[in-house]
């Protein structure tokens, strides 16, 4: 017993002492060494893989913390959701010894169920980019099923003048008769959710590793709260906006059910938001942390992916999402 609290004093000091830099590159499992150039004076930085990347035939530098495409993680402000939900993040290491779930041959697809209580379905249009989008994002196969009326079935209450259904109640349902098939299950609404009395409202709420899950696109609109059950009106907002919110939002959802925690190291589509500004402000795509942790069990080609998504974007009029795609894609295969 004597031996082992220095031995434990000496590990938490040496991560004290670590760099920023060092230490996201600890998160990621990965190390950078610097070497000799050809010239012999030259220096140049090669990054070694903790967790065997040769083995895996995945290539380290795409999960090289490039400061041209990912953001460490800044100081949160007031009423962002790290300044009020403590939380220590998950490292790779974490996460692959760890509860993570991934698909198998006899669970691999994920099905997208649209929900209905008082308000507007959720436009075709939106449904099937956002069918298409997660097949991309994920490297799955992904089902829309069919829309299933939700009044009366769940807890809801009245949140001032805002209708609300309960989103833990929701799960449970959607847990009641899951494909033989599926992966996970995400169900999709345009009323707005809240997770328990106490908390005002939630974007979304899935289970950590689990199959079920369900988001709300209601709090996207910039006529929400102007009535008690949300209405759609595409010439306030245009598609294209409501289609980044939803794409973003899925993808979080659906990202807690393979396991991956709220991202506290770089600004990330898996970072945790408490309300628009802050879920706006999220990048559209994976850190190089949580991007590994995807890989790791969905084993997509990284480059394919990040084609497909640019070709996604594009055809959807979304230039900034395709631009840091098209700079990223030439950085990783120049």
């Amino acid at each position: 017993m004597a031996t082992s609290k220095p031995k434990k004093a000496i590990v938490l000091g040496k991560r004290i002492n670590m760099s920023l830099d060092e230490r996201l590159l600890e998160a990621i499992g990965i190390q950078k060494i610097t070497v000799k150039g050809s010239t012999g004076e030259e220096v140049e930085d090669e990054y070694n893989d903790k967790f065997g990347s040769k083995n895996s035939g995945v290539d380290v530098r795409y999960f090289i913390p490039d400061k041209e495409f990912f953001t460490p993680k800044g100081k949160p402000r007031k009423g962002d959701w790290l300044a009020e939900h403590r939380e220590t993040g998950q490292t790779f290491k974490q996460y692959i010894t760890g509860a993570y779930r991934g698909p198998c041959r006899r669970y691999n697809t994920m099905y997208l169920i649209p929900l209905v209580f008082k308000e507007d379905s959720v436009p075709k249009e939106v449904l099937s980019q956002l069918t298409k989008f997660a097949e991309i994002f994920f490297g799955m196969k992904v089902k829309l099923g069919k829309e299933r009326e939700m009044l009366g079935r769940v807890k809801d209450r009245m949140n001032g003048d805002i209708y609300q259904a309960h989103a833990g109640n929701i799960l449970d349902k959607l847990d009641i008769n899951v494909p033989r098939d599926a992966f996970c299950v995400a169900g999709i609404t345009m009323c707005d959710l809240y997770p328990k009395e106490e908390w005002n409202f939630v974007f979304g709420l899935a289970r950590s590793p689990g199959k079920t899950g369900v988001y709300s696109l209601a709090r996207y609109l910039s006529n929400f709260g102007e009535g008690s059950f949300t209405e759609i009106n595409l010439d306030r907002d245009p598609l294209s906006t409501i289609l980044v919110r939803a794409c973003k939002t899925m993808c979080h959802e659906m990202g807690h059910m393979f396991g991956l925690r709220h991202c506290i190291h770089f600004d990330c589509l898996m970072n945790g938001s408490n309300h628009l500004d802050e879920s706006d402000s999220r990048p559209s795509f994976l850190c190089p942390i949580c991007l590994r942790k995807l890989q790791y069990v969905c084993k997509f080609d990284i480059i394919q992916r990040y084609r497909d998504m640019r070709d996604f974007w594009s055809e959807n009029g979304l230039t900034e999402q395709k631009d840091w795609l098209e700079r990223r894609l030439a950085k990783l295969t120049a």
